[in-house]
This record gives C-alpha cells, sequence and structure tokens, in this order.
C-alpha cells in the first residue's frame, strides 16, 4: 500500500489543523499584548493548552483512517508535521501581532515600562526583547505539547499494537 503521508489531501489537513492550533493559541496572546501586564502573561500558557487541544483532535481523527489505524508511527509523523506546521504558523501570527501591538519593535531606544508590574529581571528593556520572550513560549511550548501529544495520542488510542504494520517512509 502506498503512503498517503505525503499526499496531496494529508500535506492540507496539515496546513488547516496546523493554521487551526496557531488561531487558538494567538487569541490568548492578543489578549496578553493588549492587557500589557506581566499578571496576564499566563494568558499565553491557555494558549498553549490550545493549540495542544487542536493537535489531539487532528490525531484522534486519525484513528479511524484505514492506513493510519494500523500504523502508529503514521499517526505519530501526521501529529508531528501538523505540529511544525502549526509552531511555523503560530510564530508568523506572534511576530505580527507584536508588531503591530509595538510599531517600534526594533527601536535601540530603552523602554521605561513596557510590560506594567514585572519584576526588574522580568522587564523587557528592549521592545524586540518582549518579542523573543513571547516567541520562546511559542516555539518551545507548542512544539513540546504538540509533539507530546502526538506521540501518546498516537500510541495511547491504539488497542492493539501488536498487529501494527509498519509504516513505509
Amino acid at each position: 500500500m502506498r503512503n498517503p503521508t505525503f499526499d496531496k489531501q494529508h500535506l492540507t489537513e496539515y496546513f488547516l489543523f496546523g493554521l487551526l492550533g496557531a488561531v487558538l493559541y494567538s487569541i490568548p496572546l492578543e489578549f496578553f499584548l493588549y492587557s500589557d501586564k506581566y499578571d496576564n502573561f499566563y494568558y499565553l500558557y491557555i494558549g498553549v493548552g490550545l493549540f495542544m487541544a487542536a493537535i489531539f483532535y487532528h490525531t484522534y481523527r486519525l484513528i479511524d483512517r484505514p492506513y493510519d489505524k494500523n500504523r502508529a508511527v503514521s499517526m505519530m509523523m501526521s501529529g508531528l508535521l501538523t505540529t511544525v506546521t502549526g509552531v511555523i504558523l503560530a510564530s508568523l501570527i506572534a511576530f505580527i501581532s507584536v508588531f503591530i501591538f509595538f510599531p517600534d519593535l526594533f527601536s535601540t531606544h530603552q523602554v521605561i515600562n513596557m510590560v506594567q508590574g514585572a519584576p526588574a529581571t522580568g522587564q523587557p528593556r528592549y521592545p524586540f526583547d518582549l518579542l523573543f520572550m513571547i516567541l520562546g513560549v511559542t516555539i518551545i511550548m507548542n512544539m513540546l505539547v504538540g509533539a507530546f501529544v502526538a506521540v501518546m495520542t498516537s500510541y495511547a488510542t491504539k488497542r492493539d499494537q501488536t498487529q501494527d504494520k509498519p509504516a513505509v517512509i
């Protein structure tokens, strides 16, 4: 049987579910950027949880596919490709959002109080420091939870893994 992991339908699904995860992540990000308070930094982690839910939904849907239900590795690869696509799209959305809220993003002038209520060690001195913190959460946390969910869902939802067929890569 031919491997459908890289056919047009699957690539479209990776993009759509990656976009869904990125949009769900960006909603709390917009609230954080609008509120501009350090106390609301947890909004980013709510977005990570929403991103995780989108990746879980995509991987869980693969259980009913004839090729993927017989191969846990194929399900895991699909989940990881969706995660990578979602992280790239979420990073682009985060960059554009920060640039909209802070147009002088790449200026070298120090900012007095960019994020209200932040401790001295957490206060960004330059505008691009906040972008670095947001992209750090976006890339690292979304990649970690997406990979975790893809691996756990592909193996934990399989009833009988002894009958798995090898995936053709």
